[in-house]
């Protein structure tokens, strides 16, 4: 009963706006469109209560523009349109809307989501440049990238990349990303080349050629990588990253200059102790020398001033199992799955685990 006089009240009240003011009645029909699409767009996928919301949404909507033309009824439809996974005339919807939508942040939104999912990256990056989307993408390429959820940063920084084609930045975490999941890709060498032609940011550019240098020892071109991490030390001397790498592949080279790599690793934890692959590069050369004892101390310096770190607990639960010293080795691995977030680590860590039952 009481439903059913708020339907009455609500239709009587619109006969009166209307009659007052046929724009008036239009624009409170459009954001009535707006909340249901809205309401729509907080649904699971697929939701039927989805669908209906968006059938109320389109009737609303065609109400509206029966009584009054208005700037923003394109944007509507359009989201409409894109909800109902109908990219290509959602950007229809919105081109028909002429220069109406100019200075609508939300409008260039939607028309970039638009046209992405159509297919039409140009537009959706000239739209992304109009909403002033670039450090939306940055931000979410480099949580990405930290968090190793390598699909997720690779299309975030495509959009950055595109949106600001001159960021040295944006095509750093791309290169660096696309060769995370193939050390091999001709695109991220192409990407990385590129950010280094964009900055002369000291910092910046030590981690571009640091990373080029990293491909270059997984490739086992080791004088290559020499070349470029002694390049990058000569840009910032200080940063850890390059004279860490040196000093890999420096042993990798000249096994004789351990001696030299371990001193210059030495330096690294000294005046950086959050570096945390300096720590585990010193703990593996002390166990391939045979000084499991110093080994085990490099781990445990490392966690002295990185507490809990999960790359220095898995590491070292590693060491455990190889003396097989198992019921340590689980207890580390286990404290570093505890603290781990990234996906792929994790599932290294509980594929450590898993060997370990074997023993």
């Amino acid at each position: 009963m009481f439903g059913r006089l708020k339907i009455f009240e609500i239709i009587a009240a619109l006969a009166i706006i209307v009659a007052i003011s046929p724009r008036i009645a239009a624009a409170w029909l459009l954001n009535l469109a707006n909340t249901k699409i809205a309401y729509a767009a907080s649904m699971p996928p697929r939701s039927p209560l989805g669908f209906s919301a968006l059938d109320d949404a389109e009737n609303y909507l065609n109400q509206a523009r029966g009584l009054a033309p208005l700037d923003r009824a394109p944007l509507a439809r359009a989201r409409i349109l894109l909800a109902r996974r109908d990219a290509a005339d959602a950007v229809r919807a919105l081109q028909s809307a002429g220069g109406a939508l100019n200075a609508d942040s939300v409008a260039h939104w939607i028309w970039a989501e638009a046209a992405w999912q159509s297919n039409q990256p140009a537009i959706a990056f000239e739209q992304w440049r109009a909403a002033g989307a670039f450090e939306y993408f940055s931000q979410q390429m480099h949580r990405a990238q930290d968090a190793h959820e390598w699909q997720s940063a690779i299309i975030s920084a495509r959009i950055a990349v595109g949106i600001d084609p001159q960021s040295a930045d944006a095509h750093l975490v791309l290169g660096d990303v696309l060769s995370r999941q193939d050390i091999n890709n001709p695109e991220a060498v192409r990407e990385l080349a590129r950010a280094q032609q964009l900055t002369n940011v000291p910092d910046l550019l030590s981690a571009i050629i640091s990373r080029q240098g990293e491909i270059l020892a997984s490739q086992g071109k080791f004088q290559d990588a020499l070349d470029a991490f002694s390049r990058a030390r000569a840009i910032a001397p200080i940063d850890a990253r390059p004279r860490t790498g040196y000093a890999l592949a420096l042993i990798a080279l000249q096994p004789a200059a351990t001696d030299q790599a371990v001193a210059l690793l030495t330096q690294v934890v000294g005046d950086s102790p959050w570096y945390t692959a300096a720590y585990i590069a010193l703990a593996n050369i002390a166990e391939t020398r045979g000084d499991l004892k110093g080994a085990e101390e490099w781990y445990q310096k490392g966690l002295a001033r990185n507490p809990d770190n999960p790359d220095l607990l898995f590491a070292l639960g590693q060491f455990y199992a190889r003396q097989n010293r198992v019921a340590e080795a689980k207890a580390t691995l286990s404290l570093a799955m505890a603290h781990e977030t990234r996906i792929d680590n994790l599932a290294a860590i509980i594929d450590a685990l898993a060997k370990l039952k074997t023993k």
